[in-house]
């Protein structure tokens, strides 16, 4: 894993427009595997009676996707997702060394709370934050840089 070749500052952390594109990218591929794993679950509901419970199981399979898609990739693809790769940033440790997996873990278990009312708490807390960190990058102890060259 690379990292970042320094600690990240302020200057490096400026990549707000990126990092909303890069999460309008990221949600549209979670979406898309997230049906994916769904489809053949309410198939196979649908073929068995349709009780639910086989189609119930299917919605857990996908939100784990959902939420495995971010948390994996960014914890072992040198801390990018999709999106992120697109736009040319990555996460890392407030260190600038490389996310690993527990960290990733963690600022993406508090994407619920950055998501609240679409995201306004992510928002604010990167406003009120010296390296633009939402809760949780704060308590996962990460960054968002621009790719280095």
């Amino acid at each position: 894993m690379e990292g970042y070749d320094r600690r990240p500052d302020r200057d490096d952390t400026d990549v707000l427009g990126s990092r909303i594109g890069a999460q309008i990218v990221d949600t549209i591929v979670g979406i898309i595997l997230s049906y994916l794993v769904l489809i053949p679950f309410g198939a196979v509901d649908s073929a068995v009676g349709g009780s639910g419970g086989i189609a119930f199981l299917g919605f857990l399979v996908a939100f784990v996707t959902f939420v495995g898609y971010f948390f994996l990739l960014e914890g072992l693809w040198d801390g990018q997702t999709v999106g992120k790769r697109l736009f040319g940033i990555k996460v890392v440790k407030e260190d600038g060394s490389a996310c690993d997996i527990g960290s990733s873990l963690m600022r993406n278990l508090l994407r619920i709370i950055d998501g609240f009312f679409y995201y306004l708490i992510g928002f604010i807390s990167m406003a009120i934050s010296d390296k633009r960190q939402r809760v949780g990058d704060r308590l996962a102890g990460t960054v968002v840089v621009r790719e280095q060259n």
